[in-house]
């Protein structure tokens, strides 16, 4: 913090305190004190988020292949397809944008924020793009990761508040590369979980913090490469995609729903024991990788297939309005489309994200 900010116990540095003759000579303000409504925090019997609403939700996808100052992200185009498609089986609103400088992404997050949200279950982000410690890239910059998920916090997106925020990002955290282990299995797995349900029919106002009800899922582990094959996608996303594929088309997710943190466990198995790196570069050959979330989820989450929102098909990638001051990297990038999922590479098979 500088001298600019609010101190806790206290007001802003610059300001300096009233002595108590200036408090005194300040004039009374006769009208009555405004009624401040007390905050109230109370535990609940609600366990499950609730899915009852008429569609799954919304999601976003940010997709940079060509990011200043970086290397070309090849075979993005195949992330970006099969993880729409995979979101689209569950009946999310996808919004495919690619390219798009941090100004832009700041425009497009503040205006997701203004919109209605409240017959969606869920808002999901999916982004695919370079990335460093606590920073990826936008077309233009690094910007920090957290700039993704602030814009939707507490009262910035009302109809949001009480509703999971999941956010996947694809991308490099660092610069370590995760080692292999050998370990040897004696038993295997059981998924055996068990599901308490209630209901809170009482319509109540209460307190919760402004982060919670946010997961964000990593393609790696923090200081750490993340892999991405340049004709087949990444590691991270195409689990995530087959993962998704397999439970859309389960009796449990056009029913109940599918539990959502199991899915994600076993996109973290898939990539943990399935993938590993194979290069003739001895630094980068038989690595692994390992995805991780952070989760303020309060609640467990079902994922259920949803019928699409009717208005879904004519606003998938229309963008908010903001000024045509495209620089010329984004200009030969539209002119020429290499962002196009037709646009081929046959050039080394591993690249770090």
């Amino acid at each position: 913090m500088d001298e600019n900010d609010i101190f806790f116990f206290g007001s802003k540095k610059t300001e300096k305190s009233k002595t108590t003759s200036d408090a005194q000579a300040e004039p009374q303000n006769p009208s009555k004190p405004k009624e401040v409504k007390p905050i109230i925090s109370r535990p609940t019997t609600e366990v499950d988020y609730r899915t009852d609403n008429p569609h799954i939700g919304l999601a976003i996808i940010l997709n940079h292949k060509n990011v200043k100052g970086q290397l070309k992200r090849k075979g993005t185009e195949k992330d970006r397809d099969d993880i729409t498609a995979s979101l689209e089986n569950f009946g999310f609103d996808v919004r495919v944008y690619n390219e798009l400088t941090s100004r832009k992404i700041k425009i497009l997050l503040n205006s997701v924020a203004a919109e209605d949200h409240s017959r969606y279950d869920c808002f999901v982000m999916v982004v695919m793009t370079h990335g460093d410690k606590g920073r990826i890239c936008a077309a233009d910059e690094f910007y920090s990761t957290e700039k993704l998920w602030v814009p939707l916090l507490g009262t910035n997106c009302p109809t949001l508040l009480g509703k999971p925020k999941i956010f996947f990002i694809q991308a490099c955290r660092g610069k370590r590369i995760d080692q292999p282990v050998m370990i040897t299995s004696r038993m295997a797995f059981s998924d055996n979980v068990m599901h308490a349900r209630f209901t809170d029919p009482v319509t109540s106002t209460y307190a919760i913090p402004s982060t919670a009800d946010i997961l964000v899922m990593y393609s790696t582990f923090e200081d750490h490469y993340s892999f991405r094959n340049t004709t087949t996608g990444s590691w991270f996303i195409q689990s995530l995609c087959s993962v998704l594929n397999e439970a859309a088309d389960s009796i449990e997710a056009q029913n109940a729903g599918a539990e959502f943190l199991r899915l994600l466990t076993a996109v973290n198995r898939k990539v943990a024991y399935e993938y590993q790196s194979y290069s003739d570069n001895e630094l980068i050959n038989e690595k692994k990788e390992m995805p991780n979330f952070m989760s303020t989820l309060t609640k467990t989450f079902f994922l259920k297939v949803k019928p699409k929102s009717a208005e879904a098909d004519g606003r998938n990638g229309s963008l908010p309005e903001w000024d045509n001051d495209e620089d010329e990297e984004e200009k030969l990038g539209r002119i020429f489309q290499t962002d196009s999922p037709y646009y081929k590479h046959f050039d080394a098979p591993v690249q770090y994200v």
